[in-house]
């Protein structure tokens, strides 16, 4: 198949963070190679600012506008969107490039990122990206991207989730309707399969977002966030990612947060570079329901 691997060198619109540093890092370590190498033919493309940091708000727009120029460019291409961001906003702009309408997601993080700015201590704008999404806050941004349609949450899944705060996130979580298992210790604390065949229920496409700081800090340490003890291990989302594909057709698919400064030894960019590697064997079979 075609992939088109789409650059987003910024962190919520800043090209000056560490983490912007990530998308380059990772086509330097051989990602490209990994998918041609499976048989795909593959294209890149690149989201930037263009211009200097503004504030987090006008920047994060201005480069999510590109994201969805990208996006959309790929899937008229029949070409399939793999997507490297520094920051978890970037799936504003991943979503606003596509007809998500009837459209799940499958979100892999230690955190719930479903604050708004009537319950952040921090004000923290990426802790509001999935919040976003939902359609509780910032819908005047997220117009200014493209698609803006809302996602319902009871076709939105998270694995992985280890670490909500303050406690008004966590009840904005329960009341959402979106099905959160959460890890504690290294294991799931509810069953993975049975979440993603009720989701089954509901749609046929999903988005794929994998933060890495979803993994546990030995398996993913060069992340942005402080790594949150007892996330999943590679198995655990090659599994994840694999059942999902085998249920649903991937529309699009995202890997963020990854900081080369904090990845001495390499950890975080080979377990990036086995995930595409996964997303490029499993995307071109997406919801036939063959097993893997």
């Amino acid at each position: 198949m075609d992939i088109c691997v789409i650059q987003v060198p910024s962190y919520a619109g800043d090209e000056r963070h560490p983490s912007s540093a990530g998308p380059r890092r990772l086509i330097e370590a051989g990602a490209m190679g990994l998918l041609e190498d499976q048989g795909h033919r593959v294209t890149v493309e690149l989201a930037e600012q263009g211009g200097p940091f503004r504030d987090t708000a006008h920047s994060s727009a201005g480069v999510n506008r590109k994201v969805a120029t990208a996006v959309r460019g790929a899937i008229a291409a029949d070409a399939f969107p793999l997507v490297l961001a520094g920051s978890c906003v970037t799936a504003h702009g991943v979503l606003a490039g596509f007809d998500h309408a009837g459209c799940g997601i499958v979100w892999i993080d230690a955190h719930g990122d479903f604050n708004t700015p009537q319950t952040t201590v921090s004000g923290f704008f990426p802790g509001m990206s999935l919040a976003v999404i939902t359609g509780d806050c910032y819908g005047d941004y997220w117009a200014q991207i493209g698609d803006s349609a809302p996602v319902a949450g009871d076709v939105i899944v998270m694995f992985g989730v280890r670490e909500v705060s303050p406690e008004a996130e966590r009840e904005r979580l329960e009341r959402s309707g979106i099905q959160v298992v959460e890890w504690r210790g290294g294991r799931p604390q509810g069953d993975v399969l049975a979440t993603l065949d009720i989701l089954a229920t509901r749609v046929g496409d999903v988005y794929l977002h994998i933060d890495l700081d979803g993994f546990a800090p030995e398996v993913a340490p060069g992340v942005v966030d402080e790594p949150v003890p007892g996330g999943l291990s590679i198995a655990d989302a090659e599994a994840i990612v694999r059942a999902t594909a085998g249920r649903f057709r991937l529309r699009a698919a995202t890997l963020a947060t990854f900081n080369p400064e904090l990845d001495g030894d390499g950890r975080t960019s080979q377990l990036a570079l086995r995930l595409m590697e996964i997303i490029g064997e499993c995307a071109d079979r997406s919801g036939d329901r063959s097993p893997f």
